[in-house]
């Protein structure tokens, strides 16, 4: 018996011992845990709800991934990865790992969601990303916090591509992010539907190409979206464009207008003017195509496994000369199309589609946007210039200082006039329910507008009341104060974002002219500059 003592005592002490080991496994210490963060640098608004889903374009687009590494010899249970990002969203949970092995690597991804209102963002900021990761028994020493700064941009900010400057080297890296400008495409936003409501009964006289499936009935609501802004005298703006070559650094990041501002504004770039055809034509159930080229995009349509196409940009706009009629437009469209395939055919990557309704399935989908009372009744106006042609051309008879005429009453040398710089377009009454506005002047690209308003008072102090009583009725509210003399700076507060201006005001026999000129306050910056220019030439 004395002999089995020494064994069986050695054999209790392993026993005790082996049953430590297999506490301690639970604990591990940070030290032993390996983590690496692959992180995305920006999260553009527009596209919220493909950053969301995991399923979209197969995963592509999230937030971060953070691969974790047991390089402990203990298993680690219940091991949890969390995230939050102060502000936007709180403390989600992303994974519990039932056991983590030694040498076990566990690659956990993020799809953030973010709620439908970041969509109003109007603004560009730096946000943080903080990340915890614990496990079972764990002290507090133990838990590992990470954190990595990311760009939020503005809901208008398009990225083409989510890869860095210094690594692009080919087209696909170029429009590596191109089936995202399906995210502005918004088909179901109330401005976009009562647009295409007005222009199939009032244009088109019912058209419904979508249920007819006929591509000539398709091609006419396709011109037809044409004529619509041709007739409302919408300017094509030139000035900037989608990347033209793998080196056009500045290309790859651009202010996009939604669709229903590029109604409302009458203006838009070749990629603007691209995304409003697309949002109409899926409104009326056909198929939107945007062709993307070098430096140039535009819009078409499938039918029954064809292809058509348009150039949107034929409505003119500064130095692009005549404007092309519908009939044109659709033969020039035609004619770059079969450019396009041939040079497609041939290979040429920088010559691509987006389908969105294809992408759309890939669980790229557009932002909910609400309605609009002031943009509908725009909406209204512009409809009226179709048939009226009330609305006034682009001021381009090479003289560009005018005095702004007052249509309420009758203007004399004591009002307000400005210079307008060249290729701006002139609209006078713009909004009939506030006859106080007597003319708006925008820049090509609605980066910059002036207003001018005329109230039959004698009192600055009522004046700008008034002024301020019709713009919410509208859902706009100003705050303003005094900026030397008859000067005045403020800002135009809306569910659109803020717009800074800076104004003169004068009292002259007839009443109080107000005129000022401004941007959104995310643009204002950088266009201090030619608002400056207009403000100075106020007299």
């Amino acid at each position: 018996m004395k002999k089995l003592a020494i064994p069986l005592a050695l054999c209790a002490v392993g026993l005790v011992l082996t049953a430590f080991s297999f506490m301690g496994s639970k604990k591990g210490s940070a030290d032993d845990i390996d983590i690496s963060i692959e992180k995305s640098s920006f999260i553009m608004p527009a596209a919220h709800r493909v950053y969301a889903n995991p399923d979209a374009m197969d995963g592509k687009y999230y937030l971060f991934k953070a691969k974790i590494t047991n390089n402990s010899s203990q298993t680690l249970e219940d091991v949890t990865v969390k995230y939050r990002i102060p502000n936007y969203v709180d403390w989600t949970e992303l994974t519990v790992s039932g056991e983590m092995f030694p040498g076990q690597t566990l690659v956990v991804p993020c799809y953030p969601k973010f709620k439908n209102d970041i969509t109003e963002k109007t603004t560009e900021s730096v946000e943080k990303a903080e990340i915890e990761i614990t496990w079972d028994g764990a002290d507090d020493d133990d838990i590992i916090e990470e954190d990595f700064s990311f760009k939020l941009t503005n809901r208008n900010e398009y990225v083409y591509t989510g890869i860095k400057s210094e690594e692009i080297s080919s087209w696909a890296d170029m429009y590596d992010n191109d089936a995202l400008i399906a995210c502005f495409v918004t088909p179901n936003d109330p401005i976009v539907k009562y647009y295409t409501q007005n222009l199939q009964e009032k244009l088109l006289k019912g058209e419904a190409a979508s249920v007819t499936r006929k591509p000539e009935d398709a091609v006419r609501f396709l011109t037809g979206i044409y004529e619509a802004t041709r007739r409302s005298h919408m300017v094509y703006s030139g000035t900037k464009g989608i990347p033209k070559s793998t080196e056009d650094v500045q290309s790859i990041v651009q202010q996009v207008r939604l669709p229903r501002e590029v109604i409302t504004g009458n203006t838009g770039l070749c990629i603007e003017l691209s995304v409003l055809y697309a949002s109409v034509l899926s409104a009326a159930g056909i198929d939107p195509i945007i062709y993307m080229v070098p430096g140039h995009a535009y819009p078409g349509f499938r039918m029954n496994g064809q292809y058509y196409a348009i150039e949107a940009t034929g409505i003119g706009g500064e130095g692009l000369g005549n404007i092309m009629s519908a009939e044109d437009a659709f033969k020039q469209g035609q004619k770059q199309l079969n450019e396009f395939i041939q040079q497609s055919q041939a290979g040429d990557p920088r010559y691509t589609i987006v389908d969105i309704h294809n992408v759309n399935a890939q669980g790229v989908t557009s932002m909910d946007l609400k309605d609009n009372d002031f943009m509908r009744k725009k909406v209204d106006d512009i409809v009226a210039s179709w048939s009226d042609g009330q609305q006034v051309q682009p001021n381009n008879n090479g003289n560009n200082t005018i005095r702004v005429p007052d249509n309420r009453i009758r203007t004399n040398n004591n009002a307000l006039s400005f210079a307008i710089p060249s290729g701006w377009q002139t609209v006078m009454q713009p909004a009939p329910q506030m006859p106080i506005l007597t003319a708006q002047v925008m820049a090509p690209d609605q980066s910059t507008t002036v207003s001018v308003f005329d109230v039959q008072t004698n009192n600055v102090q009522d004046a700008m009341l008034t002024i301020n009583q019709h713009m919410m009725n509208f859902g706009m509210e100003m705050q303003y104060q005094a900026n030397g003399g008859n000067g005045l700076i403020g800002q135009t507060y809306s569910s659109n974002g803020t717009f800074n201006w800076i104004g003169k005001i004068l009292q002259t026999r007839q009443g109080i002219r107000f005129v000022a000129v401004g941007s959104p306050d995310y643009m204002y910056q950088q266009n201090s500059g030619i608002i400056n220019q207009v403000y100075n030439s106020i007299r």
